[in-house]
């Protein structure tokens, strides 16, 4: 058996909310200030569950609501007989679990009503509050923290991400590296 590790990244809340779209639930009340307003009310209409509609009738999903969702999603993956164990990294978690024939499956049957809805918008949130380009942010991070120089462009970190970042004039290994690419925000 092989442990893999699944990431939801920032940008990844559009693409699941238009693969997933159906009716129900509620639209409550949204700020047209807030820059993600679009995503919440398509995600409070979507929302199937009551903890669903209640973490997203504010329009916003504190830290709280955020790990009491993955913990719903870890017990009900663990009820099923698959493990999965939530690992913290830049104030969201990533998953690892041991891969097998029904672990694929019982992940999405458990994210739903649980992490499907709500994780997204917490982590794109958290990520990045005024839903910038994410790779100029990352690059801002990588910046400020040294690990690129001032005249590194947002082109050369994309074609740099396109090859693995191999030969790129960083260490993809580095700490300050790795924390600008889990949570730009936070650097």
């Amino acid at each position: 058996m092989k442990a893999r590790s699944i990431t939801l990244f920032g940008g990844t809340l559009v693409a699941l909310l238009a693969a997933t779209s159906g009716c129900g639930g509620s639209d409550e009340k949204v700020s047209s200030k807030d820059p993600y307003a679009a995503e919440v009310r398509q995600a409070q209409q979507q929302a199937k569950t009551d903890f669903e509609r209640q973490v997203l009738a504010d329009g916003a999903v504190t830290k709280a609501e955020f790990d009491e969702a993955v913990q719903r999603y870890v017990k009900c993956a663990k009820d099923r007989g698959v493990e999965i164990e939530p690992i913290a990294v830049g104030g969201y978690y990533n998953y690892r679990t041991v891969k097998s024939d029904e672990s694929e499956a019982v992940s999405t049957e458990c994210g739903t009503g649980t992490t499907r809805l709500i994780e997204p918008l917490y982590v794109d949130r958290l990520m990045n509050p005024e839903k910038k380009d994410m790779d100029e942010l990352t690059l801002a991070c990588l910046r400020k923290n040294g690990v690129v120089p001032d005249g590194y462009t947002v082109e050369q970190f994309k074609k740099a991400a396109e090859q693995g970042f191999s030969g790129a004039p960083f260490d993809p290994d580095g700490a300050k590296f790795q924390a600008c690419m889990a949570n730009p925000s936070l650097g």
